[in-house]
């Protein structure tokens, strides 16, 4: 095995040192580093050493039988000083442990011993002793930087995305780290270059395996016998259905739960106990012959508090987790060197393939569990939005759009554990209800990832479930969901069948007011303002009647976008004070979060307050140019960051939204508006009237289109069209669109389609060295960014010298420039090629 630095130990390590340099004349100083097994004890004891030595300590490691021996020979000269360092205390109890300290604090020798010695765990970590003073550093797991420091150095080379995402399972516990890592080095499981081969999602490494075994070979029977029946009942699981199904009662199992605590295999949590390291509670898992396995899940069934429970999803779901990347994170193996981030995309993988195979519960607990994490912004967005798809499906839409009024928001309980307690009581029967469940969570899983064609034949499916005799409601937020998703997509018609469907199903004060909404967006991008306003009116006044505040902070959120539409910010800002004033609301129903900063953001820029838009948007709760939810439903907003980059002096606003929209574009082929939306987008960043002249014709979205032709406009007039191409706009009028029929489709009609028409008698001779350089790479076909990486500039200098070139010719279009350049010759430099 190659050399293997310290990693994320410099702040124990500068403990240490602070230890050694605050010692005081004869009082024996002790420190007790303690931590889960395998967290790395030894070695930072190993490098306390050199430490100790630099400050003229003599350093011994006498084993702890040897102890008394060595404080009675040890020199008695002042001045000496001695670090001891006992590195196996760790089968120890507490009181002898205690006894150990004691006799170092008794030591009569006038010079001070300074004692390192580990512990298991901090509980068995004593609190004093006589005479000496003692000190306590508990080791916390390996965190990011660290992990990939370790992973490295084991490797050779920097860990991709993948395999980072299967370490990440150890928890941070540098042993199973080093453990997992050599064993998939060893079975070939690891590229030459740090990528993840192959991970069978139900074989550990033989490696792991064998080092779990060991440390269980050091418990005892009754120990091993409460892992491997936790093993069965899952991760977390109630101490009291382990005793039912070891025979024996709760009181019974407290010495085994003593000492696999002390082992830091087990933790209290507040349902039960849990394993610490997925890792762990697999290998235990392993360690069952199948037979005997198959049996166990048996009896767990039979003892389950809620019979009918799938109980066997439990292990299942300790397999995911190993597997993060093989099994989760397929699609996202691509991106390289990516950071660990627990709760991030590796858990949305870890859902995706939970769901997939019908375990829906225990996903219900894997959010929980990441949402009472701290966790990066997008990431926490994308799962909150899950949870609100549970809660939805289930048919509890009460419980998230009457959030201020009952909802779990308004009490003590934190929001993601109320709401997972909810929805597992409704999954409690599992069957049609839980498969249609786990469709809708993963058509918004996919749709949050941007993956429209996925989320749409997730959502299909949602609808198409056979459910047995139920409520009619509960059947009618999967196809308000999916018709949500359609509309953006211009799929109104299947929509508005869904939609009719719906509220025909439905007779309650939810789903109805939902989908009129829902139609009052499809309004929107017909361009039907009067339409869209009077659906959101109608659902406000009700939902304020109801005592729905979700519902009416969506309503006032669609009468805002109408008016900023129309170009009204007074009226636009008085109903998006309206929409801020239900904060459980917004909190309860992410989307709505995000589409009120959205908002807000387009308010202040359309009153020219450019300076408090970009603060906005950098307090954004997530970076709205590469939110791939906003770019969905906001056909033109990247165009609109484009355009706003401009603006506020910021290119990366511009650059960061053309990555996204184009990335986008290309993870969906088969979607036209999306296409378009990339095309405008980039057409706008490189002034390209060509393109948005093909936005402003064929997009879907109305409102995309008359922005379009109005940037196409501006743009031809500040280039002085010649008058053989001429602008025809159909019904279309300066100004703000209030209606349908003021929004009209531009194109460019040539005045002599027939005939070619001549090349203008521009003066060449005009163009300088640096024009006659970017008019030849132009007429190549280069782009304003690949043209301006060969010439050193930037693609906002190259489109300020197209303007120039464009207007010294007579000439509107990088088509009519490359022409120009084949008919006269012409090189970089301004020389004419001989004919």
């Amino acid at each position: 095995m190659p050399e293997v630095r310290l990693h994320g130990r410099e702040e124990e390590q500068r403990h240490i040192a602070g230890f050694l340099d605050r010692a005081e004349p004869d009082v024996p100083g002790i420190l007790v580093v303690s931590g889960q097994t395998g967290i790395g004890k030894t070695r930072l004891l190993s490098e306390a050493a050199p430490l100790a030595r630099r400050r003229g300590l003599a350093v011994h490691h006498p084993r702890t039988a040897d102890l008394k021996s060595v404080l009675a020979h040890r020199p008695h000269s002042p001045g000496d000083r001695t670090l001891l360092v006992l590195d196996d205390v760790e089968a120890l109890t507490a009181s002898e442990l205690q006894t150990l300290l004691r006799t170092v604090g008794q030591d009569p020798a006038p010079s001070p011993t300074l004692l390192l010695a580990r512990a298991a765990t901090a509980q068995t970590t004593p609190c004093g002793a006589a005479g000496a003073r003692v000190h306590t550093l508990e080791l916390s797991p390996l965190t990011g930087g660290a992990i990939r420091g370790l992973v490295r150095d084991l490797i050779g080379v920097p860990p991709k995305a993948g395999l980072l995402d299967v370490v990440n399972c150890a928890h941070g516990n540098p042993r199973l780290i080093v453990e997992l890592v050599a064993g998939l080095a060893e079975e070939g499981r690891i590229g030459p270059e740090g990528e993840l081969i192959r991970l069978t999602p139900r074989q550990l490494p033989a490696r792991v395996r064998a080092a779990v075994d060991e440390h269980l070979r050091q418990l005892s029977k009754e120990s091993v016998q409460l892992l491997r029946v936790g093993t069965i009942l899952g991760r977390t699981f109630p101490l009291s259905q382990a005793a039912a199904m070891l025979g024996t009662g709760t009181a019974a199992l407290l010495p085994a739960l003593d000492e696999t605590v002390a082992a830091g295999l087990l933790t209290f949590a507040d349902d039960g106990v849990s394993f610490q390291q997925p890792l762990v509670w697999r290998a235990v898992y392993e360690s069952i012959p199948a037979t005997v396995r198959a049996a166990l899940h048996q009896d767990a069934q039979r003892c389950a508090a809620r019979p009918g429970a799938p109980v066997h999803a439990a292990a299942d779901l300790g397999m995911a987790e190993l597997g993060l990347a093989e099994m989760g994170r397929r699609e996202s193996a691509r991106e390289q060197d990516a950071p660990v981030a627990p709760g991030g995309a590796g858990t949305a993988g870890a859902i995706r393939t939970l769901l997939r195979t019908g375990h829906t519960e225990p996903v219900v607990l894997l959010v929980r569990s990441a949402l009472n994490r701290r966790l990066p912004a997008p990431e926490e967005l994308v799962l909150r939005g899950l949870m609100t798809d549970f809660v939805l499906a289930g048919g509890h839409a009460d419980a998230a759009l009457a959030a201020d009024r009952a909802g779990p928001a308004a009490g003590s309980v934190p929001l993601a554990d109320a709401w997972a307690d909810t929805v597992i009581d409704q999954l409690a029967g599992a069957g049609p209800e839980a498969a249609r469940t786990a469709a809708v969570v993963l058509s918004g899983l996919e749709w949050a990832e941007g993956r429209t064609a996925e989320a749409v034949r997730w959502g299909r499916r949602a609808v198409d479930q056979p459910l047995p005799p139920v409520p009619a409601a509960d059947g009618a937020y999967p196809r308000l969901a999916l018709a949500a998703k359609l509309v953006a997509l211009g799929e109104t018609e299947e929509a508005e069948v869904l939609l009719g469907r719906a509220s025909a199903e439905s007779d309650d004060t939810v789903h109805r007011p939902a989908a009129d909404l829902v139609r009052a967006a499809a309004h929107l991008r017909a361009g039907d303002l009067d339409a869209a306003r009077q659906r959101a009116w109608d659902v406000r006044s009700a939902a304020s009647d109801s005592g729905l505040p979700g519902l009416a902070a969506w309503a006032s959120a669609t009468l805002c976008r109408a008016d900023l539409l129309a170009g009204d910010t007074g009226s636009a800002a008085r109903h998006l004070a309206r929409c801020r004033e239900h904060r459980a609301a917004l909190e309860a129903v992410p989307y709505l979060t995000l589409r009120c900063h959205w908002l807000d953001v387009l308010l202040h820029a359309a009153r020219n307050e450019v300076r408090e838009a970009a603060g906005l948007l950098a307090a954004a709760p997530v970076p709205l140019p590469s939110s791939r939810p906003l770019l969905l439903m906001e056909p033109s907003a990247a165009a609109w960051f484009v355009r706003f980059s401009r603006r506020a002096g910021d290119p990366s606003l511009a650059d960061t939204a053309l990555k996204a929209v184009e990335k986008l574009a290309a993870d969906n082929p088969d979607a036209p508006d999306i296409r378009l939306a990339a095309v405008y987008a980039r057409s706008l960043y490189e002034c390209d009237p060509e393109g948005i002249a093909r936005v402003a014709a064929d997009h879907g979205d109305a409102w995309t289109r008359a922005r379009a032709a109005e940037d196409l406009t501006a743009l031809l007039d500040e280039r002085q069209v010649a008058p053989g191409v001429v602008p025809q706009v159909s019904s279309l009028q300066p100004g703000p669109w209030t209606t349908r029929d003021h929004v009209g489709r531009m194109t460019l009609v040539d005045a002599t389609p027939h005939q070619r028409r001549p090349a203008p008698a521009g003066d060449t001779e005009a163009l300088t060295h640096m024009e006659h350089t970017i008019a030849d790479f132009v007429a190549r076909g280069l782009t304003n960014r690949q043209v301006a990486q060969r010439v050193h500039l930037s693609p906002h200098t190259v489109n300020y010298y197209l303007r120039r070139i464009y207007g010294k010719l007579g000439i509107r279009s990088r088509v009519a420039l490359a022409r120009y350049v084949h008919d006269h010759g012409l090189e970089p430099g301004g020389a004419r090629r001989s004919r």
